[in-house]
């Protein structure tokens, strides 16, 4: 008798054709699953670009000089005019991100005819490059004059 007997339990033959089948139709299924994700519903693959310094950097620039920073803030900080946008690329997607660019809503005008593609695509490379909150500068504690010293 084998020592692998003694210790692994062995399934009948029907019982290991069934998990067979039911892994390989997962596998199968899965797989056809991420091929249909991946090439869009006409079969086209979808275009993914990636974005690169060079591009947040004419995004960041688009921001300034389109007049983002006038409701958004100096880097998208917010106002009392338009949101924070510093963690928008951990909350929205590049998707999302282009539609209230080109749309707008919740208060925000369209500027899907004010800007040309490569802008709105700068811009929202930008911004979705944009998942951490800046850091906030600790407040600065006053130094006390000394003893016998004139205040500032």
């Amino acid at each position: 008798m084998k020592i692998s007997r003694l210790f692994v339990p062995q399934l009948p033959t029907c019982r290991l054709r069934w998990a067979f089948a039911l892994a390989s139709g997962t596998t199968i299924g899965l797989a056809v699953a991420l091929m249909t994700a991946s090439f869009g519903v006409l079969g086209a693959a979808t275009p993914v670009h990636a974005f690169s310094k060079q591009t947040r950097a004419a995004g960041a620039a688009s921001f300034r000089d389109k007049g983002c920073e006038h409701c958004h803030g100096v880097d998208g900080i917010g106002t009392d005019r338009g949101p924070d946008l510093s963690t928008i690329g951990k909350r929205w997607h590049k998707d999302r991100i282009e539609r209230q660019i080109r749309e707008g809503g919740g208060g925000m005008p369209p500027f899907g005819d004010a800007l040309q593609p490569d802008e709105v695509k700068d811009l929202v490379d930008y911004l979705s490059a944009k998942r951490k909150a800046p850091k906030t500068p600790q407040p600065t504690v006053p130094i006390k004059p000394a003893i016998g010293e004139p205040g500032l």
